[in-house]
């Protein structure tokens, strides 16, 4: 089913950057929900947000992403993330 979303594509972008600010940190199913569907939809994020996103996930490297399970949701986004900005990646596949 396909859903129509209200909204200008950075309000949008920014909410996606809202749900991984509210995941990182969380040791629940959240985790690997949210970097499924930022990794499905990354053709709805704006440059500065995916920047946004690799500071973030970066960042919470320091205070640790929780479980190893986490950990490698939140590193394999990262690298994702990492080569859309590069460009070595399509954001709209």
């Amino acid at each position: 089913m396909q859903v129509t979303i209200n909204g200008e594509i950075a309000d949008i972008s920014a909410m996606l950057v809202c749900a991984v600010r509210y995941a990182l940190g969380r040791r629940t199913y959240i985790v690997q929900w949210t970097c499924e569907f930022i990794r499905n939809n990354t053709h709805l994020l704006i440059d500065k947000d995916i920047q946004v996103m690799i500071r973030d996930i970066e960042q919470q490297k320091q205070y640790s992403y929780r479980d190893k399970c986490d950990e490698e949701c939140w590193l394999s986004l990262l690298n994702y993330l990492k080569d859309i900005e590069s460009k070595k990646v399509d954001k709209s596949k």
